[in-house]
């Protein structure tokens, strides 16, 4: 991985410094970043042992990733973290378009297979003055492998917890004018129990989740001239997971549509144009198991109330949820770009726009009151409603001397809520909630970064800016759970981040260093409070109409339900220190050390989450040590390890006490060869050493609720060029 002016083992510093970022929204090569910048190169990707996107990505410094892959957990949860940031905070784009989920605002690693992509641009630092909504920590924008010849590419990997991949694609240069991309991809796991092995007594007939990702792409490329280029790109994406239970199923069908083109004005200035759409189904189903009871008065226990005198082979299994949601999201933008010799050194203009509209129908079912018999409806509820972003930016390059660079940025957005729904309805009673008033909020984000060059070798950079990030659809539009709901809030405000940090790079023959500080202070954070029903008279007016008077529908006057609020502040902070050595044509060694503080600065009463106390689960330390070896041409191997220091697990169950794990080092391996000009065959192990290790929160005195990162699991593949 290139770490901004840094170059990646076995990468030459020519090859590094071609590399142009598109993040930036300029022609800014790597080296010349005034942000913290890796660049994970194609090389990178065919070393790792990572079989998806997210896992390999872990390893980037200043990503919070856990060794949990995203095809092993549910959708909803698939958060990408930066620099201790919660989820939603980084955008990440493929080609220049956003990749995530409309509703949830998580990330759609499952449209993103890695036999296509060329390399991924991680760009650490708040990017709102640029891309606006959600590039609030940082921005990573994926780029597609592009056509050069008429070649082809089919790959095949298999390996432990039956898992498989098989991808093929294939270039056809049809001219010099045009040529067409065709992929197909799939993955199929069926996965690890992430549950420890003590506690699977608890999940009678649990197994582990099994997926189905499917990718299809067609893209054609086209340059009717030297002056107009561009490409049309056609996708269809299907994730399909069995989760855990006979009824427990998430299956997301995704047809997208995008383009591009850039018309050169003149050899210096440029205008570029990028529409999108995407339409994505999702069918949910929540399963659920219980040892039944002949005698009690709880005939079906949950895992955390059974004991191990109700363990019975009477085991009942049942749906707790259904969910339907639709998402259609249509976007585009433009940028006018032009160089400049002298002063004022580039500038760029532009304009966004981005249209989501979302609807969510969900049925909530209690356990069944007799041996396998139908589970009892306890309520449903309904959320529609429309956000749309448009925003307009500028950013200038300014050179005063030869050694120094200034770049200037600011964005002003405006963020609309319309067509807002949100009801509940108890079986057998009216329909409670209803239409949302329609709301509008707007931001403007500037961007102060700088780089000094001391000389060839050592350079200054440092940047001040403010970001933020808008709520999304399940903030402000889903309304789940029974008895207790957790209600939507409609009027939350987005949340801001003012940021700051400085960096120091170093390369010379072979060797590259990078020291960044950071700092971000964070304001109005989303936050979950629980209301109980004695508080009915102060609870807001959703809660209130939802829940009924004195709680009724909500358990009562000793209920309870949860509600999202921006009552809280933060800060985090860090210091990342990356190199790399290139000893000889044969031995690289990297490393990386990430310290990252992040905590609470104030909150709201309701708010159970401790002031200044590390968050839990976010590392304080983590460590990577890398070493590859290359003894010939054909073959190539590396060691990666990474070590993840003490971590808070649950700094909410009693006052005043932080619960922690302990320290833990993880080992990965890989080997790859090249039989042929044809044929490579790899080899991957994660977790070589098989450590039991979990990287999430949970309630102390629940271990039940661990959630196990990957074990040992081997990998064998093999790639073939036709």
């Amino acid at each position: 991985m290139a770490q901004a002016q840094q170059e990646r083992p076995d990468s030459s510093q020519n090859e590094l410094h071609a590399v142009v970022v598109t993040t930036s929204r300029s022609q800014a090569q790597v080296e010349a970043m005034p942000l913290n910048t890796t660049i994970v190169s194609q090389e990178d990707i065919q070393k790792s042992s990572a079989q998806t996107l997210d896992q390999l990505l872990r390893d980037v410094p200043g990503l919070n990733f856990t060794g949990v892959p995203a095809a092993q957990t549910d959708p909803t949860g698939h958060q990408t973290k930066m620099r201790g940031m919660g989820n939603a905070k980084v955008l990440v784009l493929l080609d220049g378009v956003p990749i995530h989920d409309p509703f949830y605002l998580t990330t759609q690693w499952f449209k993103v297979p890695l036999s296509n992509i060329e390399r991924v641009e991680i760009v650490r630092g708040g990017n709102s003055s640029l891309w606006g909504n959600m590039a609030v920590a940082g921005v990573i924008n994926i780029v597609s492998k592009r056509p050069i010849d008429n070649s082809g590419e089919a790959s095949l990997s298999l390996g432990f917890n039956g898992t498989q991949s098989a991808s093929i694609s294939k270039d056809i240069v049809l001219s010099d004018t045009l040529s067409v991309n065709i992929a197909i991809d799939k993955l199929n796991s069926r996965g690890y129990e992430t549950v420890p092995a003590d506690q699977m007594w608890r999940y009678p007939a649990r197994q582990p989740v099994n997926t189905q990702d499917t990718n299809m792409q067609f893209t054609t490329y086209f340059k009717p001239n030297r002056d107009l280029s561009g490409y049309v790109r056609i996708g269809q994406h299907v994730q399909d997971q069995d989760i855990s239970y006979a009824n427990g199923k998430n299956l997301q069908t995704d047809p997208d549509i995008s383009g591009s083109f850039t018309q050169k004005l003149d050899e210096k200035t440029a205008v570029t144009a990028t529409a999108w759409a995407q339409y994505l189904e999702f069918e949910k189903y929540n399963g659920a198991t219980c040892y039944w009871q002949a005698t009690g008065s709880t005939k079906c226990p949950s895992s955390s109330a059974v004991t191990p005198a109700m363990v019975n082979n009477n085991i009942d299994q049942y749906y707790t949820q259904y969910g339907s949601q639709r998402y259609r999201e249509q976007g585009a933008s433009a940028i006018y770009s032009t160089q400049k010799d002298g002063l004022l050194n580039s500038m760029q203009l532009g304009v966004d726009y981005r249209h989501l509209s979302a609807t969510d129908l969900e049925y909530f079912y209690g356990a069944p009151t007799t041996f396998n018999g139908t589970p009892v409806l306890a309520s449903s509820t309904y959320g529609t409603a429309e956000q749309t972003f448009t925003g307009v930016f500028a950013q200038t390059k300014i050179v005063p001397t030869e050694a120094l660079d200034i770049t200037l940025s600011g964005r002003y957005d405006s963020w609309d809520n319309t067509n807002r729904l949100n009801t509940r309805t108890m079986a057998g009673a009216p329909t409670v909630g209803g239409a949302q008033p329609s709301s509008n909020t707007s931001a403007f984000d500037p961007s102060l970064a700088a780089r000094y060059a001391f000389s060839d070798e050592l350079a200054l950079r440092g940047a001040v800016y403010k970001s933020f990030r808008a709520p999304g659809f399940n903030n402000t539009t889903r309304t789940y759970g029974s008895p207790n709901p957790t209600i939507a809030n409609p009027d939350l405000t987005p949340e801001n981040l003012f940021g700051r940090e400085i960096g120091l790079d170093y390369n010379k023959e072979g060797l590259s260093l990078s020291a960044t500080y950071f700092q971000y202070d964070i304001q109005n954070m989303i936050a979950t409070y629980s209301i109980k029903g004695s508080q009915y008279a102060s609870a807001p007016a959703l809660v209130q109409s939802i829940c009924g008077l004195a709680f009724a529908n909500c358990g009562g006057n000793t209920g309870s339900a949860s509600y999202y609020t921006n009552d809280q502040n933060g800060q985090s902070y860090g210091l990342e220190l990356i190199g790399s050595w290139k000893l000889n044509n044969a031995w690289t060694i990297n490393g990386a050390y990430t310290g990252t503080v992040s905590v609470l600065t104030s909150k709201a009463s309701a708010v159970t989450t401790p002031v200044g106390v590390q968050l839990a689960g976010t590392p304080q330390d983590v460590v990577n040590l890398g070493v590859t070896w290359k003894p010939s041409a054909p073959l190539q191997t590396s060691l990666q390890m990474r070590y993840i220091g003490s971590m808070n697990i649950d700094t909410t169950s009693t006052a005043g006490v932080a619960y922690t794990q302990g320290d833990i080092t993880v080992f990965d391996a890989s080997m790859q060869y090249q039989f042929n000009k044809n044929l490579d065959l790899s080899a991957s192990v994660v977790n070589l050493l098989d450590t039991q290790y979990s990287e999430n929160a949970y309630t102390y005195n629940q271990p039940w609720n661990r959630t196990l990162s990957m074990p040992r699991t081997l990998t064998l593949g093999m790639k073939m060029r036709f």
